[in-house]
């Protein structure tokens, strides 16, 4: 065996121990926010509107009923389930699938972002937040 074997060795060594950590903290995480599988995680759209913030999230084939904004620790957790529902007949055969799948995203608000003031909207598969900004915040 020759240094370069060696070092292979440890760095696969400590490539599985980082590996290993990091899904122990996703798990508590997960855990922590009450995901029990896995989503996926929509990129988002934050812009400062002077007055408020505008949050921006593309939500493809879900509906309205099925998103869920909850407020947890000054973070926006956002739940969308997605049920996909196929039936395909034949002279000899009945194909019924059924695909649940979903969106989650948790979002820092920015420190002067009023928890009171959040409204959101969803049209078209986008989902809009506005949240105000605190009166007289100075950080």
């Amino acid at each position: 065996m020759n240094d370069f074997d060696d070092i292979y060795k440890e760095i696969r060594r400590e490539f599985a121990r980082q590996m290993k950590l990091w899904k122990k903290i996703i798990s508590r995480v997960n855990k922590k926010f009450g995901f029990d599988f896995e989503y996926e995680e929509p990129a988002v759209d934050l812009v400062d509107k002077g007055d408020k913030y505008l949050i921006e999230i593309d939500l493809p084939g879900v509906d309205k009923k099925d998103i869920d904004i909850t407020l947890v620790d000054h973070h926006l957790k956002i739940v969308a389930l997605k049920k996909i529902e196929k039936e395909e007949r034949g002279e000899n055969y009945i194909v019924s699938e059924r695909v649940f799948s979903g969106y989650r995203r948790i979002i820092p608000l920015p420190e002067d972002a009023d928890e009171n003031s959040i409204k959101a909207k969803y049209e078209n598969g986008l989902l809009r937040i506005e949240i105000g900004k605190k009166p007289g915040y100075e950080g």
